[in-house]
């Protein structure tokens, strides 16, 4: 789309003005809503800052053919921004056990809350960018997605929403905060770990598995939906219907591989941290 609108005036041009986008998509596991209030950036790989609402209304260039309908949407789009930082992250639903928890918590600060932050009323959040060769998950989006390649961040800059924002991808992924983290599955910025066990014990990770889509699956233990391991991906699958639905980490983008912090940990100190991960 931003290669078909003139950056200044918004004005739809065929054929487009800027070279097109590859056609390799990888995955992006959107960020739950309420996590927002405590972002100083917007995307995981910490690209969107200035106006957040400038940058979460460039998504209206779909349908905004010049300037003047833009400046009337931003009239009211901070009130979305709004009502977004405004939101609560959900209660666990589930049977809680306390000493666990409270045995999880002093695991969870010396191991994880380094870059995910502390929790409660003086709890701080540190909005930690971790370079993609540290957290050694799935490259691609950091360092390869074309929605920030260098010419979209220019039209970006020279465009109405670039008065108040700006694009900044960095090389690497943001350490996300955890409140209501049992509700964000899947898991890692592309959603190829299925639940939060698994984000902890990186052997635990299946290469192909397809998930529930029914609300009612969910897996109080594990902290995911339920998933079936698969003993093939979707190159062995036949049905288009059947092949969307699995998630293969062998393709571009796609990969489940990193954030192996929780590995050197013991079976019971993960244990006690899902336990502990419950009560945020």
């Amino acid at each position: 789309l931003f290669s078909h609108r003139d950056p200044g005036t918004f004005a739809w041009n065929d054929p487009p003005l800027l070279e097109l986008p590859s056609p390799v998509v990888v995955p992006v596991d959107v960020p739950p809503w309420w996590w927002m209030k405590k972002k100083h950036a917007m995307f995981h790989v910490a690209a969107g800052r200035g106006d957040h609402a400038r940058t979460m209304m460039a998504a209206s260039t779909l349908c905004t053919d010049d300037v003047a309908e833009a400046r009337a949407i931003d009239e009211y789009f901070p009130d979305i921004r709004a009502y977004i930082l405004g939101l609560e992250a959900p209660k666990y639903p589930f049977a809680v056990d306390a000493a666990l928890a409270r045995s999880g918590e002093a695991v969870f600060a010396a191991a994880c809350a380094g870059c995910h932050g502390t929790y409660g009323p003086d709890g701080v959040y540190p909005n930690l960018l971790v370079a993609v060769d540290r957290v050694g998950t799935d490259a691609a989006l950091a360092t390869g997605s074309s929605q920030f390649a260098g010419r979209y961040i220019e039209w970006y800059a020279a465009s109405f929403y670039g008065e108040l924002a700006r694009l900044e991808p960095q090389d690497g992924y943001v350490a996300p905060p955890l409140d209501g983290v049992w509700a964000s599955a899947p898991y890692l910025h592309n959603g190829s770990v299925p639940t939060v066990a698994a984000v902890l014990d990186s052997a635990a990770r299946p290469r192909y598995w397809t998930r529930s889509f029914d609300s009612n699956d969910y897996d109080p233990a594990a902290l995911g939906w339920e998933f079936t391991a698969l003993a093939s991906g979707q190159d062995a699958e036949p049905d288009p219907d059947k092949r969307k639905r699995i998630y293969d980490t062998t393709q571009l983008g796609y990969g489940n591989g990193g954030h192996g912090f929780g590995d050197p940990l013991t079976v019971d100190e993960r244990a006690a941290v899902l336990e502990y991960l419950k009560t945020l």
